[in-house]
């Protein structure tokens, strides 16, 4: 045996990664948590400039935590360049990088340098915001370890956000936010979130989190929980007054109606989701009479809802079809007839939309006649004209001229991130001030067409391909854990949503975290599969 003492090795870079990031992990899980808290419920003054203090709470928790963070990650990356390590970039880091790239590039291209950096007042979507966005994701898609401690976190904050907007409808106001505003001002206010659009924003994000854990969980108690938050969701939704909320539903819903169909089990649960979802729209009716606000005017989804006397005859059938479902619960499953009824379900539902569009071509150009014509009259959505959607006729004609006015170089790189009003003043100001007269069009109400103006063609592909990219992912993954089913099932719903509205901070951060905390999960499948 050799006397000679081994020499000690010294700490290896790949070491002291393994020493670093745990410390990173734990910084990104607080500083999540602390978003989620502060922009769930922070406010200066109620609703007075609500967007403004909420940004201003969701920037100073990005500032501080994330400070640490890079400087921590600084070393990281020194370490990791040294220790030589390969680099593992997926299809959606890549069109996230382009995005970056390309927003950047809009900051120079557009020439409204300040507007662009730190976005037009009140909605705060400048490049700044763009890339908090991207380091989200980036920190959640590598160090996401705690991803279930702040999903948690998030819809514990979003159950009570729930609750508050459900006794808001009421006219219950636990939190004196309604204090010295009249009724027409409560119907556009709701809970902590302000304005009625933008709870439905964070609602069409968060609900469907929650609703994943009823779906998917193994644990009785996390279903049980997942049930809570998912009834307290509807019942919020339902009454929110935004017809927007409900196309973000259908294309949730439809999302776990796909997956649930991998089993008979997971069918029943879908089943009961529905159940509980037109229940609670009668349940949302009965309390609400109790002590209505009159100047409440609900729109047309949220009345046949609440009123229409269908939604009766769907509860009925779901609760007949959960009676059905479980006198078949041991009865064989059949893959093949699973794989029809999903081709049926998604070909169902692209052709309704293609035909729901069709119908409102023909009806404006007043094809159809007598009780058809009339009947399609009476439901203002077939009828396109300035008023359309709260005015979203006029908006979304205006943005498709200015985009068609632009010039090659603004088509292909934008005129800056949150610039839309800005630009829109400065060229077509006499057309603005004809429509709006002094009010300022911020966006085009529609996400993916005010990325289109903002960060042109180029920067909205890469915007929409981040999202396309990480749903086809996370869905052909999700078997790994049902996270995965969450984050898809959270990013269709805000690509549904925000057809009809845009980025802000009570939504859009909350996506990204969904979608780096979706990668993460999907990765760490991957590693432990290789192993």
């Amino acid at each position: 045996m050799s006397n000679k003492m081994k020499k000690t090795k010294p700490l290896s870079a790949v070491s002291e990664w393994v020493i670093v990031a745990p410390a990173m992990e734990y910084v990104l899980a607080a500083t999540m948590i602390a978003m989620c808290i502060a922009v769930s419920f922070y406010a200066k003054d109620g609703y007075h400039q609500i967007g403004n203090a909420k940004f201003e709470a969701y920037r100073t928790v990005m500032v501080i935590g994330f400070a640490l963070f890079l400087m921590m990650g600084i070393c990281c990356f020194i370490q990791f360049l040294y220790a030589k390590k390969p680099w593992r970039l997926s299809v959606t880091d890549g069109f996230v990088f382009a995005y970056l790239l390309f927003s950047t590039v809009a900051v120079i291209s557009g020439g409204f340098y300040e507007d662009a950096l730190w976005g037009s007042f009140g909605w705060n979507m400048g490049w700044m915001s763009q890339l908090s966005f991207v380091l989200i994701y980036f920190a959640m898609s590598r160090f996401g370890r705690y991803s279930r401690v702040i999903a948690v976190v998030f819809c514990g904050s979003a159950f009570i956000v729930f609750l508050i907007g459900i006794l808001h409808r009421m006219m219950i106001d636990p939190i004196g936010f309604y204090e010295g505003l009249q009724g027409s001002q409560m119907a556009q206010f709701l809970s902590t979130m302000g304005q009625a659009s933008w709870y439905g924003s964070y609602l069409a994000v968060a609900l469907p989190v929650g609703m994943a854990a009823f779906l998917f969980a193994e644990k009785k108690m996390w279903r049980i929980l997942g049930g809570i938050y998912m009834t307290v969701g509807f019942a919020s939704l339902v009454t929110q007054n935004s017809d927007s909320a409900y196309f973000a539903l259908a294309a949730f819903m439809l999302v776990f109606f796909l997956l649930c169909l991998d089993s008979r089990v997971l069918v029943g649960r879908f089943a009961e989701a529905c159940t509980l979802f037109f229940a609670a729209g009668k349940v949302m009716f009965f309390l609400m009479r109790i002590h209505p606000n009159p100047d409440l005017e609900y729109d047309f989804v949220t009345s046949i809802m609440l009123e229409g006397k269908s939604t009766w005859v769907l509860l009925g059938f779901c609760i007949v079809l959960d009676i059905f479902l479980y006198l078949r619960r041991n009865r064989p499953y059949s893959a093949v007839r699973l794989r029809r009824v999903k081709y049926a379900a998604v070909s169902l539902a692209v052709a309704a939309v293609f035909a729901m569009a069709g119908l409102i071509v023909l009806q404006t150009k007043g094809v159809f006649s007598g009780k058809v014509g009339e009947t399609l009259s009476a439901v203002s959505y077939f009828n396109w004209n300035d008023t359309w959607g709260n005015g979203r006729g006029r908006i979304w004609s205006f943005a498709v001229r200015v985009f068609a006015g632009e010039s090659l170089l603004h088509k292909l790189f934008g005129v800056g991130p949150d610039c839309f009003g800005s630009y829109t003043m400065a060229v077509h100001g006499e057309d603005v001030k004809l429509l709006w007269g002094d009010k300022m069009l911020t966006n085009a109400h529609n996400e993916w067409m005010t990325a289109l103006v903002n960060v042109g063609i180029l920067g909205a592909v890469s915007y929409i391909g981040i999202f396309v990219t990480a749903i086809r992912s996370f869905l052909k993954a999700w078997r790994q854990d049902y996270l995965l089913a969450a984050a898809a099932a959270a990013a269709v719903s805000y690509m549904a949503y925000n057809f009809f509205c845009y980025q802000q901070v009570c939504c859009t951060p909350f996506v990204f975290l969904m979608l780096g905390m979706g990668e993460y999960m999907r990765t760490k499948g991957e590693t432990r599969r290789q192993r």
